[in-house]
């Protein structure tokens, strides 16, 4: 069956590129938005969903979107160093809207996220923040409330007599020195 447009003669075995879908609810149901490589064309995009997909398209918009300048060091959130008075502007962004043959309706959003292992990831992104916070150059500003919480009882102990100070480390090496002079 022959094809209403010219096929590009590109053979495409393994990609070495990432397109992303972008769920837009305010597109129409026969239009869809993706996210792709700077380097890529409309054509491209037209063979590879025709190729890959087997979808159909009537036609390609595309725009590149420039990032804001920002302060800091290129990378981003990668590179956490800061570098103030330093600009640069990010790597700018592609996207691509495209005019499907038949509509596409995107399912529902799942309620339940356990087959994701949600918590796991929610509960490691909040350990990598923290952890982040530590590197940071104001770590030394924060204040570690577990810690805090224990040294006041501990001290709030030593003060009505329930525990005897002894001393730890450095201090009771010390002391056991000057008990033998």
């Amino acid at each position: 069956m022959a094809l209403p447009f010219k096929v590009g003669k590109k053979e495409l075995f393994l990609p070495n590129f990432i397109i992303t879908f972008l769920r837009n609810q305010t597109l129409p149901a026969n239009y869809a938005r993706f996210e792709v490589p700077l380097w890529f064309s409309k054509l491209d995009l037209r063979d590879y969903l025709y190729h890959a997909y087997n979808v159909r398209i009537f036609s390609v918009t595309s725009y590149v979107k420039q990032q804001r300048a920002r302060f800091g060091a290129p990378g981003g959130e990668e590179n956490q160093t800061p570098m103030m008075r330093k600009w640069h502007r990010p790597r700018a962004k592609k996207f691509m809207t495209v005019q499907l043959e038949r509509p596409f309706v995107w399912p529902e959003e799942p309620e339940d996220l356990t087959a994701w292992d949600k918590e796991t990831v929610e509960a490691q992104r909040g350990h990598q923040e923290a952890e982040r916070d530590k590197m940071m150059p104001t770590a030394d500003t924060l204040v570690n409330e577990d810690r805090r919480k224990s040294m006041k009882e501990q001290a709030r102990a030593l003060l009505e007599g329930r525990e005897k100070w002894e001393p730890r480390g450095r201090e009771k090496n010390l002391t056991s020195m000057m008990a033998r002079r």
